[in-house]
C-alpha cells in the first residue's frame, strides 16, 4: 500500500505538467465539436488527465533498482481465475487474509472512474465499457508481463488473471453507479453555456 500511495502522489505531482499540455487541446476540442463551453466537461476532462497520471503511476512505479533489474530473466504470468481464492484459504494469517482482499479491492476501485466518466461523459453503454475497460486492464497486464515492452529483461510485477478480472468488474461497477443515479442528476449537457463569436451565439436548442 505504501507503494501505491507514493505512486498516486508521483501521478499528482506530474498532472501540472500534463495539464498545461493539454489545456489548449481540452478547450479546443470543447468548442470545436460541442459549439459550446461547458465547464463542467472540461473540469471532468482534467480530472481524467490527474486519474490518467494516477494510474500510470501505479502501474509502472516503483521501478526496480538496477540490481533488482539485472537480476530479472522471466515473464511471471498467473492465468487461474479467482486465484486469490485459493490464496485467501491457504493464507494462515488474518493480516496476509486481508491483504489479499485488499488487493483485490483495489484493482476493482481502480477502474471504477473509468465506466463512471465514459457513462457520464459519453453515455457509453454497458457492453462498451466492459470491452473498452479490459482493453485498458489487458494493456496494464501486458506491460507488466513484457517487463515494459522489452526495457527489462523480465517481468517485475506478476502479470495476473485476477488482476483482469477485478479490473473489468470495476469499470462495470463505475457504469453501474452512474446508471443507478443519472436520473437523479443533472445530464451533462445542462451546464452547457453559450459561446458568443462576433455576435453571434452558439447555443443551440
Amino acid at each position: 500500500m505504501t507503494n501505491h500511495l507514493n505512486a498516486i502522489i508521483l501521478g499528482i505531482g506530474n498532472f501540472p505538467f500534463f495539464a498545461v499540455i493539454y489545456t489548449l487541446p481540452i478547450l479546443a476540442i470543447t468548442l470545436i465539436k460541442y459549439r459550446r463551453l461547458n465547464l463542467v466537461r472540461i473540469g471532468m476532462n482534467y480530472a481524467m488527465v490527474l486519474y490518467m497520471c494516477c494510474l500510470i503511476s501505479v502501474v509502472l512505479f516503483p521501478l526496480p533498482t538496477a540490481e533488482q533489474a539485472a537480476a530479472l530473466n522471466s515473464h511471471d504470468i498467473q492465468i487461474i481465475p479467482f486465484h486469490f481464492i485459493a490464496d485467501f484459504i491457504r493464507e494462515p494469517h488474518f493480516a496476509m487474509k486481508k491483504q489479499v482482499i485488499l488487493q483485490v479491492l483495489c484493482n476493482v476501485i481502480m477502474t471504477m472512474p473509468i465506466g463512471m466518466f465514459l457513462r457520464y461523459y459519453y453515455g457509453t453503454s454497458k457492453r462498451k465499457i466492459i470491452v473498452i475497460t479490459f482493453g485498458i486492464s489487458f494493456l496494464i497486464e501486458l506491460t507488466q508481463l513484457t517487463g515494459i515492452y522489452g526495457i527489462y529483461k523480465g517481468s517485475y510485477r506478476l502479470c495476473d488473471m485476477d488482476d483482469l478480472i477485478a479490473n473489468t468488474f470495476g469499470g462495470y461497477l463505475g457504469y453501474r453507479f452512474i446508471a443507478s443515479i443519472e436520473r437523479a442528476i443533472p445530464a451533462i449537457k445542462a451546464f452547457d453555456l453559450p459561446v458568443v463569436r462576433k455576435g453571434h451565439s452558439y447555443y443551440h436548442q
